[in-house]
């Protein structure tokens, strides 16, 4: 991973898979959403490393307050984990948050959402890309 893009100081989230809006899934990114108080925390999209059940997977987290569908919205936590198909709620996790992608924006639609999300896992996993191979051996 190229050193400018890591957070300086990782941090690290923990807390329990709580059913969101389904939103995510309805729109093809199922996300884990986690129950923590995210105030303290810089809105944005974030590459991750996430343990569920003592086990390492990647994914993509969003901080923020959710613009293209809501105008005033609690600060909250969802991770689209690659490669991951399993309902998790209620389930405790752990989140390492290794760099930041980009900060939350607003979109006109659905649409243009789907694309940029796209995008995020697609520069998300050529940085995990080593990580991801190591994973499957």
């Amino acid at each position: 991973m190229s050193t400018e893009l890591l957070i300086k100081t990782r941090f690290y989230l923990e807390g329990i898979v709580v059913h969101g809006e389904g939103r995510g899934r309805k729109i093809g990114f199922p996300t884990a959403n986690i129950d923590f108080s995210a105030s303290w925390i810089e809105t944005g999209v974030y590459g991750v490393r996430i343990k569920i059940n003592h086990t390492d997977y990647y994914g993509v987290m969003n901080i923020g307050v959710k613009p293209t569908f809501h105008k005033v919205y609690e600060k909250s936590i969802e991770v689209y984990i690659i490669d991951f198909n399993q309902l998790i709620y209620g389930a405790f996790v752990q989140v390492e948050v290794l760099f930041k992608i980009r900060d939350e924006q607003k979109f006109n639609n659905i649409q243009e959402l789907q694309s940029q999300i796209k995008k995020d896992i697609e520069y998300a996993t050529s940085l995990l890309l080593p990580d991801l191979m190591n994973k499957e051996k």
